[in-house]
């Protein structure tokens, strides 16, 4: 009988593409993370791995055995589920794992809702990128994740569900001392010769500005980059540069800060994933409740 614990790990490493990153999230050395996939090579008797370049990547025979295990470890966390959803058993611990502007909006508010009513749930909290998150819920490192895009959803893997919490959109953040503040509307043509302050390379709001101003015909003169939504809204607030930011992360009261919609309207679509697998046990079902019913007085439907 092939090993359930290798079998783990090879399911990790479709996911997370790297021996090193698996070790991280199993909590065990790279040299045993090698060593056990080795062995399942061995057991049975197909070349799982190949060098491709400097990398590490799975045969398709890898690949189909993969195909093959995930729904069975899927099936076996559905029993899991099931045997605490039978038990009423509302404790244990929810991870979730969102971008900034929801986590302090939707995630947070929804988190203080399901402890005051069950006390025996805990919450670990964690800020990712939409990319990141999913991986994150793929490898099972999160149970939770609320992911945004503009534009199409990307396609998320079979074993993940999807529900569609509501939309923002991008606004332009610009000091009322700028000639652009008299403006209703700006387009993001009009912002070319701005400075900008922006979030760090990598996150997906900055690269889908960056996008909009490319195909605009200008790379934007970005003066300044924060993590923090609040440091852009302070150089804005200094006459320093412009931002984008989406709308749930805009306090309604700003001093010296005009807010103008961008046309063509950029609505970002929010949506909270979970794994199928999880759906029946019940510290989840009451977080996905709550952060819904959260969204519904916060995001446009």
């Amino acid at each position: 009988m092939l090993d359930l614990w290798r079998l783990k790990l090879l399911v990790q490493f479709d996911t997370l593409k790297t021996m090193r990153r698996v070790a991280e999230v199993m909590s065990v050395t790279t040299a045993t993370v090698s060593a056990q996939l080795k062995m399942l090579e061995e057991q049975t008797n197909v070349t799982l791995f190949e060098k491709v370049g400097r990398n590490v990547e799975l045969t398709s025979t890898g690949k189909e055995l993969v195909k093959q295990v995930r729904p069975i470890l899927d099936q076996l966390e559905t029993v899991e589920s099931n045997l605490n959803a039978s038990a009423n058993d509302y404790q244990g611990i929810v991870r979730i794992g969102a971008f900034s502007s929801s986590l302090q909006a939707l995630v947070v508010p929804a988190v203080k809702s399901v402890t005051d009513k069950h006390s025996a749930i805990e919450f670990v909290l964690a800020e990712m990128e939409p990319p990141e998150s999913l991986t994150a819920l793929s490898s099972h490192q999160i149970d939770l994740a609320i992911i945004a895009y503009i534009g199409e959803m990307v396609t998320i893997p079979d074993e993940l569900t999807a529900v569609e919490l509501g939309t923002d959109q991008l606004k332009v953040l610009i000091n009322r001392h700028n000639t652009l503040a008299q403006q209703s509307v700006v387009s993001i043509n009009d912002l070319r010769h701005e400075n900008w302050a922006m979030e760090p390379t990598g996150a997906y709001l900055r690269e889908k500005i960056w996008s909009l101003c490319h195909m605009a015909g200008y790379q934007p003169h970005q003066i300044a980059t924060f993590q923090d939504y609040a440091a852009i809204r302070a150089v804005v607030r200094h006459g320093l540069a412009i931002g984008v930011l989406p709308e749930i992360a805009i306090p309604k009261q700003l001093t010296d800060t005009k807010t103008v919609s961008l046309v063509p309207a950029q609505q970002r679509h929010i949506y909270l994933v979970s794994r199928k697998s999880q759906l029946k046990m019940k510290p989840i079902q009451v977080t996905r409740k709550a952060i819904q019913q959260v969204s519904e007085g916060i995001l446009l439907n």
